[in-house]
């Protein structure tokens, strides 16, 4: 009998860039003044939040750190943030000194197919996890998640929706006082791409472990 590991992903290093260039977002907006060019950045960041909130896509590269209290049974561990671009380390708890598993154990196998299935950490042939020691967090897998890291590779679907959104909160202004929280009405276009990006995504496996390992 198996029992679920407890799991936490927190994000270490946000992007530097939005997937969205602000010249040309006013250009879409035939809007060439600078007045309101703190507004506009401040809806192409809510956008890209809303975005990634109802997907689970990272646009932008960013670094994430996925924490278990112990290594799972299964030999994958997936990680939550999609497109998965790199496995920055492994590193795990052992007598109270961190440690880090070695990259030659095992190897990065990128999201795939649609569905998508998630990023992961995967062993390799003839390799088993190490112990750690039993306690919140005892095992950290950091990791960069995202498209790339400039706006040129972001899907053209992916900046078609939040060009769409930018759109909205330009259009009824301050009636959208939190983007990513209070938007009663999205518009057709940008709820069809953020529907099919999130069907995508298939859920992130469980890890688990041994119940009598406990």
């Amino acid at each position: 009998m198996s029992c679920e590991i407890v799991t936490t992903d927190t994000l270490i290093t946000g992007p530097t860039v939005y997937p969205l260039d602000l010249e040309e977002v006013k250009k879409a907006r035939r809007f060439s003044s600078t007045t309101l060019d703190t507004l506009f950045d401040l809806w192409i960041s809510a956008a890209t939040q809303y975005y990634e909130s109802e997907t689970g896509w990272q646009l932008i590269d960013a670094t994430y750190e996925y924490t278990l209290d112990a290594f799972p049974e299964q030999s994958e561990i997936e990680l939550p943030h999609l497109p998965l671009l790199e496995i920055v380390s492994v590193k795990y708890d052992v007598g109270g000194v961190e440690t880090t598993f070695d990259s030659s154990n095992y190897r990065m196998t990128p999201a795939e197919g649609v569905p998508t299935k998630r990023g992961r950490v995967s062993l390799l042939s003839g390799c088993s996890w190490p112990t750690a020691d039993t306690q919140p967090a005892a095992v950290r897998v950091r990791y960069r998640a995202g498209f790339g890291s400039t706006p040129g590779s972001v899907p053209d679907l992916v900046k078609y929706a939040l060009h769409t959104l930018v759109g909205h909160f330009h259009k009824y202004g301050e009636a959208v006082q939190d983007a990513t929280t209070s938007l009663n009405e999205i518009p057709l276009g940008a709820k069809q791409v953020m529907l099919t990006a999130r069907l995508q995504a298939m859920s992130t496996l469980k890890p688990t472990r041994s119940s009598w390992l406990a």
